[in-house]
């Protein structure tokens, strides 16, 4: 009789000593955050599902979206926040960036969400992405760079995964020229469903890792601790 696999709610922290997130699974709390993004014209732009839900999008239809990531966390996929170290924040709320530690601004909670998802772990393949915060604070200064190395090294060296993929809207050239400049992953039009495709394996992982040499990514990945 084969048992069910259980969900595992997890943290990962890049060993970089130039790092500036971390990944979590999500809290209740985060919804506020998700709520924010879904109704920012910026973060939706490429969207059109979020942009124009068939349902709205409120805190508490995210409560109930976080609950459902979370019983799915390791097993059909991983919903992630992306958040700042508590140093970055720190330093970020001291130049006046971002309030105060201990004011209430439950929209900066996580600065935004990515993951693995579909996530098939019997055949070894995997679907990411990631919406960001937009802002001058956030968008244009390396995260989302960040976050996708942290996001490959999960999949590739912690999960084992033979196949990464992702999919951008036709008009967005800035996650566009991110994966071409930044990662040099060719794209690849999909004319059925009108968009481009990046595909990455562990050949391409471990290319681009020989290549950073001492600044590598290796990431550790724990049970997610909650407060």
């Amino acid at each position: 009789m084969t048992t069910s696999p259980q969900p595992r709610l997890v943290t990962i922290h890049s060993r970089s000593p130039s790092a500036r997130i971390y990944l979590r699974s999500p809290v209740l709390s985060d919804s506020f955050s998700y709520t924010a993004r879904a109704h920012d014209p910026l973060c939706t732009a490429y969207l059109p599902h979020i942009a124009s839900p068939k349902s709205p999008i409120t805190v508490a239809s995210n409560e109930k979206n976080i609950e459902r990531w979370r019983g799915e966390s390791g097993v059909s996929g991983y919903f992630l926040s992306i958040c700042l170290l508590p140093e970055v924040r720190k330093a970020q709320a001291a130049a006046g960036l971002l309030p105060e530690e201990g004011e209430k601004d439950d929209t900066w909670h996580t600065i935004g969400d990515t993951g693995l998802g579909p996530l098939d772990l019997a055949a070894k393949t995997g679907e990411t992405g990631l919406m960001l915060n937009s802002g001058p604070i956030t968008r244009g200064q390396g995260y989302a760079v960040e976050t996708l190395d942290m996001i490959f090294a999960f999949g590739f060296d912690n999960l084992g995964l033979e196949r990464m993929n992702l999919a951008t809207h036709k008009d967005n050239a800035p996650m566009r020229g991110v994966l071409e400049k930044k990662f040099g992953i060719p794209a690849q039009w999909q004319e059925k469903s009108n968009d481009w495709a990046f595909d990455v394996t562990p050949e391409w992982w471990k290319a681009r890792q020989e290549a950073a040499g001492e600044a590598r990514i290796i990431v550790d990945v724990e049970d997610l601790v909650e407060e």
